[in-house]
């Protein structure tokens, strides 16, 4: 018969602490809200899926879904913690304290589910760092875009998508290193301890740039500081006190059925973050995401001029101020077209993470993009005796629209004859420019510090 060891004694202010804890964790991670599994689209093992299930956060009050500072989400924690406080009363009047090998395990068995539901963020936010799908390379119309037309979060994305030293990888890799070293319990402090110097980057950085994930990062280095405080005395009278530390000495106990259970568990948990990484790197090398699948007109990528600008029959000269007239045109490789001109533009500013659970629509492009309209067009092939069409749809406000003709009269040119969404007539003359981009072509030499 297997006789529990009794590492500690647990005073009734520590006891009410763990069970307040308990039931507060509980209700903040496990995955119960019907509005999550109703929010899903498509098959439940995509990508966007399973990136959803994987970064849940529970909501009484739904938090907002724009960026920026957003502390509404607190008071999920603060509804968590009254319902905690009056659970554990509830299970004190219950269950009087006499079973302090009995709260050894029940602390350790938190600690497995803290573990876990760390481990299980961490290892997806890492692979879509990875990648790369959180911050994916710049696409020609963010190069043609003011730097102070961004809202702040695009700022912070754009510029390590930029970075050439490996910062998002590395960063992602020692996400997932986190992760799987919570995976284990010898090596869970060595985990917590990584993850929570990471998280607390995470957060400082969505409050600097109102990315709007303050709440849930948050939490995430919230289950960073309690796996990692229970090594905290240790650690502190080693390295502060420098005096001898004793070994955490409970050893968990489980029966038969747990313990055939308990590899397969596991395996499934691995399995799971592994079926993720294939399918998030079948998104992003075979369907171009986070940017629209669908190809766009070959060989018409690039920065164009415009030439000529033709309204209701009357030119219209080159203009900064004119309200009508473009400025220039940005053809993507895929069948995404951006304009510049001085119209006030629809800034798409959901969240970040919103943008990636949605983006079946794949919208990352204009996202936070306050000095382009983004527009998405359909093209069909030239028949014969018939000229070929683009419809042009705007991605942020679709009252706005174009049907043209498309025609090439010579290379590098484009002309577009036809009405706008008012109905009036609209010729437009476009000229490539052969802009080279220095961020693109690199340095000859490598730069050398010393």
């Amino acid at each position: 018969m297997y006789v529990p060891k009794i590492t500690r004694f647990w005073k009734p202010a520590e006891v009410f602490v763990l069970r307040t804890a308990w039931i507060f964790f509980v209700m903040l991670s496990i995955p119960y809200d019907l509005n999550l599994y109703c929010s899903l689209s498509g098959p439940l093992s995509s990508f966007e899926n399973l990136f959803q299930l994987a970064t849940f956060r529970t909501s009484f009050i739904p938090e907002s879904l724009y960026a920026g500072i957003n502390p509404e989400g607190y008071l999920n924690w603060l509804i968590a913690l009254f319902a905690a406080v009056a659970g554990a009363f509830f299970w004190s009047s219950r269950r009087p304290i006499v079973d302090h090998a009995g709260y050894d395990r029940l602390y350790y068995w938190l600690r497995v589910l803290l573990r876990y539901r760390l481990a299980l963020a961490a290892l997806f936010i890492g692979v879509v760092k990875v990648l790369p799908i959180q911050i994916p390379e710049l696409t020609l119309s963010d190069l043609h875009t003011g730097y102070g037309d961004f809202l702040l979060w695009k700022l912070y994305y754009l510029t390590n998508a930029i970075s050439t030293a490996g910062y998002l990888p590395v960063i992602g890799l020692l996400e997932i290193a986190g992760g799987l070293l919570l995976l284990n319990r010898r090596t869970s402090v060595m985990g917590s301890g990584l993850l929570l110097a990471i998280f607390l980057n995470v957060v400082l950085v969505n409050y600097v740039y109102d990315i709007g994930e303050q709440v849930y990062s948050s939490f995430l280095f919230l289950l960073s500081v309690v796996i990692f405080w229970h090594d905290v005395p240790r650690l502190y009278r080693l390295l502060f006190r420098e005096i001898q530390v004793e070994p955490d000495r409970f050893v968990p106990f489980f029966d038969s059925k747990v313990r055939i259970v308990r590899p397969y568990l596991r395996a499934l948990f691995l399995l799971t973050a592994a079926f993720f990484s294939v399918q998030a790197y079948a998104s992003w090398q075979g369907t171009n995401y986070p940017y629209p699948n669908r190809r766009g007109i070959p060989d018409v990528a690039g920065y164009y001029d415009v030439k000529d600008f033709v309204w209701k029959g009357d030119t219209i000269a080159y203009s900064l101020t004119d309200s009508v007239r473009w400025q220039d045109v940005v053809f993507e490789e895929w069948n995404t077209l951006s304009l510049r001109d001085n119209r006030p533009v629809k800034i798409d500013s959901l969240k970040p993470r919103i943008v990636y659970q949605r983006n079946r629509d794949r919208n990352y492009e204009q996202s936070g993009n306050g000095g382009r309209h983004f527009y998405r067009y359909e093209y069909s092939n030239a028949e014969e005796g018939v000229a070929p069409v683009m419809v042009l749809e705007n991605k942020t406000d679709p009252g706005r629209h174009y049907h043209f003709t498309f025609s090439q009269p010579a290379p590098g040119e484009i002309v577009l004859e036809g009405t706008d969404w008012l109905g009036d007539s609209l010729s437009v003359h476009l000229e490539r420019i052969p802009k080279k981009y220095l961020l693109r072509e690199g340095r000859r030499n490598p730069l050398k510090i010393y």
